[in-house]
Parts: structure tokens; sequence; C-alpha cells
């Protein structure tokens, strides 16, 4: 820890000292301080099945819970060396029991939501720290996390972000106090507090010494991709780009991204702070709504081992899967002749686009169209109708990896010409390798050049120089010199509808989803002149189309305003199918299931809080993620501690997290995903004609509910892979829930590792047999 930094923690702690005393004295719950038993961070698409576990777990051990969710948490990486760096406006949910009783110490849960390879970053970054106060002055640690969270000053509004829940807070602080004091306490300061033992929640055993015990912040990373292919990711991030070169005729290897080395394309804004391990930001192109560039940090991490920033000890891991949830592909209903277009099919109002071919579909998000006509079979027009304007996603993204792997990167259709432009098919995840002076304008990132006559504004789409996603026929230097694609959909007016060909990136699932419907567009449909159109440098959109994993909070805004299950507002946006396979529902749209949509054609299912209760989330079938037909899914899962013989084990709040969720949605209280496990059941209990019995369990236990997988495969330096198949000798009920041994490759029944993103679907029978054939899994099958 550096002077500088030493004397901000004890300032801090000092503040919370202050302020924990000011406000105490109004919070009459968790009087005795609080039991944190999970603190994760990582995926929104696990953001709310998480909250509803909680709830659950707190109304069986105490008979109610408070809730409160917010936004405004700040998470801190103090490992680099060059100071510590900041993912700002975070998402927040905080559960505990809520008793008054005097001396209570508060059983609490807490979610903080950042994306999946962000989360699995800071579940694993450590540093060696040395105390500077109290009794532990002097000792030496090994292992003391360096990232944690700050949540925003007491007391904290109830935001009412989780669908169907209400917040229900009562406590005047909203967090009480004594729990507001504990997650805004650094691990260094609770060190240098002078405490004997690292927090019970971090999945330490006894007898391990406390300067080498894991001094935890969060116990726990949710995520929609393994950390083997968040580490991915991250590496390629920061590795040196070698992708598409003046003047963009051929495609390059596309291996790095080079945020995280010193590039020699003209027109790079950023140099690295610390060449291959700390680099250059990833922003937005919408500024984050207007107010400033949201942006996430691209830093190095390990699974294990020795941190590369600041050294500390990182813990060996294991994975619990929670579930499958499916990506949805969806696009702005803004446009009425195009996207937004509806008729009557004789049984319900329903969309004109509502499908997309898988090709087509990796074609738009590669970059090699931009016309709304090239998603539709019905005709051929010589402009190719409006142009589309394509929404990514981050790098660092499990949303975008998963979709970047089975949407983008499909090897169904094989590869174009080498000398294609802007490049091969072959290296489609062009997406985020651009060059920013072939496809930006270089180092003024102003873009010059005309559109219909007028001159483009500056900022088109935004200010930042280096964001490899600007593509746009009319965004180069010289129109279409370099870029090929859009010129035959060009529109109308740089200023209003139709828009231009262009690609754009948001960042976070929530900037993604308000982007595709058009929430930061700074001119109205069909109106705006050449000199005010984009000058707060957002970028317009008026056929915007996105993706998003499925959950009722990741969907809903597509409707303008809801009630309990009901859309009693406008539909902002719909979803398209893929390849006529529905994601959601067992046919196309939801219309003609047993029981159909309720929502309507191709409408998200809703599910908030209902005026003077709480809403009844409608169950979703999850028909094709089931049997494997839907091609664009993840396994969603729980990164944790792993049972490590004398040193670490998984601790039991997040079994009981894990467990719970999946209760939760195979009951279908909440429909965010199809549950790995079900008939679920406690410590001492089995599933057994139609209810949990007594028998000998230590730990939950369940039934396998998804037949289907990912095939595995090595990447990035992962020496081992393996499916979680093996070890369970043909048998898939009673799995107890135990999480996998420090000792890979030793197999845990249903404990996979190694990286599985874009893995070929497979059916767990197809395994089994492949097992009793060959004595090993299949892998190694992309898709």
């Amino acid at each position: 820890m550096n002077k500088s930094f030493r004397l901000a923690a004890l300032t801090v702690l000092a503040a919370l000292l202050i302020v924990t005393g000011a406000v105490a004295q109004t919070s009459n719950q968790c009087q005795g301080g609080a039991n944190l038993r999970f603190v994760g961070v990582g995926s929104s698409a696990q953001t709310n099945a998480l909250a509803y576990a909680a709830t659950s777990l707190l109304t069986t051990a105490h008979g109610g819970y408070g809730l409160i969710s917010f936004k405004g948490t700040t998470i801190t990486d103090k490992r680099p060396s060059t100071g510590a760096v900041t993912d700002t406006g975070l998402t927040t949910w905080v559960a505990w029991d809520p008793s008054t009783v005097s001396g209570n110490k508060c059983d609490a849960y807490v979610y903080y939501q950042t994306d999946s390879g962000i989360g699995v970053k800071f579940f694993f970054a450590y540093e060696k720290y040395t105390s500077t106060a109290g009794t532990n002055s002097g000792k030496k640690f090994t292992s003391v996390a360096g990232a944690y969270a700050t949540l925003p000053a007491e007391p904290i509004a109830l935001g009412k972000l989780i669908p169907g829940l209400t917040d229900n807070s009562t406590d005047a602080n909203g967090v009480p106090a004594n729990l507001w004091f504990a997650l805004n306490t650094t691990p260094q300061q609770y060190i240098d507090g002078s405490n004997a033992a690292a927090p019970s929640y971090c999945g330490n055993v006894s007898t391990v010494t406390s300067t080498s015990q894991f001094w935890c912040y969060f116990n726990a990373g949710a995520t929609d991709i393994r950390p083997e292919d968040a580490l991915y990711a991250h590496t390629r991030a920061l590795t040196s780009y070698n992708g598409i070169i003046p003047p963009a005729t051929k495609g390059g290897t596309l291996t790095g991204e080079g945020y995280g080395t010193t590039s020699s394309a003209p027109g790079l804004a950023c140099t690295p702070a610390i060449t291959g391990k700390l680099g250059c930001p990833v922003q937005d192109a919408f500024s984050n709504g207007g107010s400033a560039p949201a942006n996430f940090n691209v830093a190095a991490f390990v699974l294990g081992g020795t941190d590369p920033l600041a050294g500390g000890t990182a813990p060996s891991y294991t994975t619990l899967s929670i579930g499958a949830a499916p990506m949805m592909v969806i696009v702005g209903n803004e446009d009425t002749a195009n996207f937004g277009n509806t008729y009557n099919d004789g049984t319900a109002t329903n969309y004109t686009y509502n499908d997309i071919n898988r090709q087509v579909l990796s074609q738009v998000f590669a970059g090699y169209s931009t016309c709304v006509g090239d998603l539709h079979s019905t005709g051929v027009s010589a402009t190719g109708g409006a142009p589309i304007q394509v929404i990514h996603r981050e790098p660092l993204s499990g949303t975008y990896n998963t979709f970047e792997w089975t949407a983008v990167r499909t090897q169904a259709g094989g590869p174009l010409l080498a000398t294609a432009t802007p490049n091969a098919n072959a290296d489609n995840s062009q997406e985020q390798f651009n060059d920013p002076n072939v496809f930006h304008s270089g180092s003024s990132c102003a873009s010059g050049g005309t559109y219909n006559g007028l001159t483009v504004a500056a900022n088109v789409p935004q200010g930042n120089c280096f964001d490899p996603m600007f593509l746009s026929y009319y965004g180069d230097p010289t129109p279409g010199t370099n870029i090929k694609v859009g010129k035959n959909c060009t529109g109308s007016s740089q200023t209003g509808a139709p828009g231009i060909p262009v690609r754009l990136r948001a960042i976070g699932t929530g900037e993604e989803v308000k982007a595709v419907l058009g929430t930061y567009n700074t001119i109205t449909l069909g109106s705006g002149t050449a000199t005010t159109a984009y000058s707060a440098g957002l970028a317009s959109v008026y056929n915007p189309i996105g993706y998003t994993f499925w959950s009722f909070a990741n969907l809903g805004p597509l409707c303008s305003g809801a009630s309990g299950t009901s859309c009693t507002g406008t539909w902002k946006g719909h979803y398209l199918t893929v390849d006529a396979i529905d994601p959601l529902f067992a046919t196309e749209g939801g219309e003609f299931d047993p029981t159909p949509n309720p929502s309507g054609p191709y409408n998200p299912p809703v599910c908030s809080v209902a005026v003077g209760g709480t809403a009844n989330c409608p169950p979703v079938p999850f028909t094709h993620i089931k049997d494997g037909k839907y091609p664009l899914w993840s396994l969603l899962r729980i990164v944790s501690f792993a049972n490590n013989a004398g040193k670490t084990g998984v601790p039991q709040g997040v079994y009981d997290m894990v467990a719970n969720g999946e209760i939760s949605a195979a009951n279908n209280t909440l429909s965010d995903f199809v549950p790995f496990l079900t008939h679920v059941c406690p410590a001492g209990q089995i599933w057994s004609s139609g209810s949990c019995i007594s028998g000998s369990t230590t730990n939950w236990n369940g039934d396998l509910n998804l037949f289907v997988f990912r095939s595995h495969y090595k990447q990035t330096g992962i020496t081992v892979q393996g499916n979680g198949h093996s070890a369970c000798s043909g048998v898939f009920t009673g799995i107890l829930l135990q999480g996998g041994t420090n000792a890979h490759p030793t197999s845990t029944c249903l404990v996979d590792f190694g990286n599985d993103v874009g893995g070929s679907v497979i059916t767990v029978q197809k395994d089994v047999d492949f097992i009793a054939d060959f004595g090993t899994e299949e892998y190694g099958l992309r898709q």
C-alpha cells in the first residue's frame, strides 16, 4: 500500500465511523452488526433471481426480510501501482433480517450488478498487504481483496429495481447503519481494526493462519460465461492490436484488441497505464445518456495463483451452475414503417419483422449488412430499405462474448472471400477490432465528409477516438473509400429518420436496452438540423438492433409502463426469433402456445410490482432452451472459493443462494432462466414422491433439470477441460450441491471446467454414451 492510499484509507475509516455514529441513532435494525452471508458481484442476468433467493432465505429463517435496491455504488480496484481505478453508478440490492431486537446481528445478502467479466475480475483481485494499525500492525498478509464496493451516502432512497419484489426497508437510513458500515469497510481497514481472523463469509478453513487467510470483500462472482472465458476476454483486450489495417481491404488475425498496448495506429487517444496489465478504458458511444462517457476498466487477473498487478495470492475456485438463460435479439419500434411495423394476422397484432436468419444475424453484427430489407424474404428493393443502427456491448461483457461466439462467429455459413471488405466472415468478430484511424477519422475524432449534401456533424457517433466499434459508410473521412457496406441503404437525412448506417457501443445491459429503444436519441423522428443532431455527442437511432440476456428486468423497458403482468403502456421494442426458433416459447412469438404469450406475439412477458402487493411473474416454458434448438444461450454460474482441504471451502451462504435461486426458477416464482437442478432439498432431506423427506445428506441436493450442455474446450493457456458428466456414473438424481475441488481435473459430478462459450450444443445422454464408448467426455466441438 502506498503512502497516499494509506492516508486516504485512514481518512475514509474515520469518516465512516463519524457517519455511522450519526445515522445509527435513527437506525432500528441490525443493531448488533451484520452477519454477511453472500456478497456477490457480476451479471445482470442473475440480479433478480438472487434477490428472490435472498428474500426466500430470510423469510424462512426470520419470518420476513428487509430489501432495498438502488443505483450509485462504486467499485474500486486498488491493485494498480499507478493508482486505483473505479467503476461507477452500479445497481445494488441489499437484503437483511429486519428484526429490531436490541443487539441483533442480522443476516445479510448483497449483490452488486456490473457484468460477468468484470465481476469475475473483481472476485479474483487480491493484493499483499502490511497492516499499519492496531494489533495487526506490521503483520504481512498474503491474500487481501484488492477490489471492494462503496455504497452511496445514507440515507438511501428506495429504488424499486427488482421486478415483482417491493423495496420494503423501514429503516430510516434505507440500509441499516451497521450493515452500511460493514459494506463500506475495506478489507484493509478491517485488518487495521485489529480483527484476529478474516470475515466468516470468506470461505476460510479454521486451520489456516490469519495472515494466509483470504480477507475477501466478495465471496461470489455471478457470471453468464465461465471464468476461463472471462479471462480470455480480458487477455484478448490487453493483447496487441492486429486487426484491420489501412486500406482495410483484408481482415487481420484479430487475436488482440490493443487496449493494453501502445498502438501504432494513428488517432489512438489512450496510452495504457501499465502496458499489458492495466489498459485503456472501454468507453460507450452514448456518453452514458449524455452525462459522461461510461467505461469499464481493462485490468489483468489470474484464476488462482499470484495476482499480476498486486502480487497477492488469488483463491483457487469452483463454479456452481444455477441455470441457462437465452440471449434475446431485440429491435426498436420507433420507425413504424420498418422494424416497428405491425399487421393483424387474424389472431393478434404481429410484427412484420419478427425473425432473423442466423447467417444474416451474423452478417449484420459483423458489419457486412446494414439494410433493414436484408432481414426480409418477401421481395427485393434497389435501395435495400432503411439503414440499421447496430448496438453492441463492450468486449469484456459476458453478454457480448456469448453473442460473439454463438451468433457472430457462427461456422454455419463458412467464410466469405478473403478480399471482402471490411473483412472475411472467418474473422467476423471484427466488431471490437476496427482500426480507429480507418474507421473513425483520425486523431480529431470528427467525421468530416458529407452525407446527402450535408456536412456530417462532429462527434459522430461519439467523442472517444479509441472506440473500435464505429463502422459507417458515411463515417469514413472520404465516404465509401474504405467501407463499402451501407451504400445501398443510405437513408434520406443525417438528422432525421431513417438515420445513417452505423454501429455503436453500449456499456452494460441497461444502456444497451435503452439505446435500442431510442432513449438517448437527441432529435425527434423526422425532425432536427445538421448542426444540432449530434451536438451532445450522442447518436440517434431509428431502426436499431441489439441483444441482451433474458430476464424480466432486462426486457422490462420494452414496455413503457406495466402493472403486474400486463403492459399498460406502449411497446417501444420487441424481440426476434432466430431461424424461426423462439427463445422463450414453444411457438414463434408465443402466439400459439397452449398458454399464449400474455404480452402478445414477440413482446416479452412483463412482471412489475402490482399496486398494493407483489406481482406473480408469468411462467416462461423455455421450450427450445431445454431441447437445445435455440442457438443463443449460455449457462449461468456462481464462482466461489474451492473446496480445498484445510484451506478454503464454498461458503454456506453461497450454497444457500444457488439452491434457492434454482428453487425460485423451478417453481416459476421468477422465470429468469431454466434451473440447472430441480427437486432441490436442503441438508438432511432428499426428494421422494413429490416432496422433500428425511434423508442422509450433508448439503443441498437435487436432480438435473437441463439435459443439454455446451461442449468444453481449452483456450488461452487453459490446460484442462471437463463437461462435468464423467463422475456422475450415469446417475443424475440426488446430486449433492458441493462445488469442485482444487485438484483439477479431478471430476466432481456436474461441476465443469475449461472454456465453453460457443461450444456445440450436445445432449447429456450423448455425452454419457460417448463416455461409455470411448472412456472420455466429448470435448472440443465449437458451434
